[in-house]
């Protein structure tokens, strides 16, 4: 398998496990068609988790929101992709995320969520841009 194969090859594995964990979780089918439930305003939610003393849960969330787009907007970078689409395709695929979870019903359809996606989506990108400095 060369290089480049095998890099589309672990793309694909990761978007697998980025849908699985966040729209087609554990009994995804059973809570039926748009069931899920939308919050507009950013960071109303995972603010009150910070309000109600759930700090670890807060940073998780936070965390994880950013941490599980890095690999999206390094790939796309890497792959020669300007900044702009790089974010803006990590945009797209946040909110499709977010529509399929409303959906289906398997979870919280949240503005703060494509806001900490996308950002990761930019880290990536950085992440990129210092890769490849230091590989030159």
């Amino acid at each position: 398998m060369d290089k480049r194969s095998f890099r589309i090859l672990i793309f694909a594995a990761y978007l697998f496990v980025l849908f699985r964990i966040t729209v087609f979780r554990d009994g995804w089918a059973a809570n039926g068609l748009f069931s899920g439930t939308v919050v507009w305003a950013p960071f109303q939610t995972i603010f009150s988790y910070l309000t109600n003393g759930q700090v670890g849960y807060f940073v998780y969330l936070f965390v994880g929101n950013l941490i599980w787009f890095v690999p999206f907007g390094m790939y796309l970078r890497l792959r020669r992709l300007t900044i702009r689409k790089t974010i803006l395709l990590t945009a797209a695929l946040s909110a499709l995320i977010e529509l399929l979870q409303f959906v289906l019903g398997t979870g919280c359809t949240e503005l703060e969520d494509v806001l900490l996606n996308t950002a990761g989506g930019a880290i990536g990108c950085a992440c990129a841009a210092l890769y490849r400095k230091l590989k030159s």
